[in-house]
């Protein structure tokens, strides 16, 4: 009986089973590539996120030490971290973290602690927004106390679920 498919290579035809042993070993060996690449995009879009937000922190901090702050780089700031701050929670899936074995400054805590971490990552929310509103009132004392704020929720993150630096 004929194959049923049949693809000539110029010699002898390769028949459907083959063809279906082959795709059955490339999938998957796709997959795990495809798998194995996701982390480092993760990894590196948070990288990018708190690059952004560290950048947004210092900005904010250099003007509120200065006599006379401009308060629109004040709000750029604060917009800055309430736009980045929700991220926080979702950037950190399973698989993206030492176990990869690529360079983090994630602690492992951060898995095995989900609930703490998630609260933290909350808390990063409200006080950034609390910053933000505080930002586009334009009073100076309610900015100070907001990023204050802020600030410690960041410390106490990076207490728990970070590398020392």
């Amino acid at each position: 009986m004929p194959p049923l498919l049949s693809l000539s290579t110029g010699e002898k035809p390769v028949k459907l089973p083959l063809l279906i042993s082959l795709a059955a070993l490339t999938v998957p060996a796709t997959a795990m590539v495809a798998v194995a690449a996701a982390p480092v995009a993760v990894m590196k879009a948070r990288h990018h996120n708190f690059e952004n937000m560290g950048r947004a922190m210092k900005v904010l901090f250099d003007q509120l030490r200065k006599g006379a702050p401009n308060f629109k780089v004040i709000q750029a700031s604060a917009n800055t971290l309430a736009a980045s701050a929700p991220r926080v929670g979702s950037d950190f899936p399973k698989g993206s973290g030492p176990e990869s074995g690529r360079k983090t400054d994630a602690l492992p805590a951060i898995w095995e602690r989900q609930a703490e971490f998630a609260k933290a990552a909350g808390q990063l929310v409200v006080t950034t927004k609390a910053l933000q509103a505080a930002a586009a009132s334009g009073d100076l004392a309610r900015i100070k106390a907001a990023a204050g704020q802020a600030g410690s929720t960041c410390k106490g993150c990076h207490d728990q679920f970070r590398k020392p630096h």
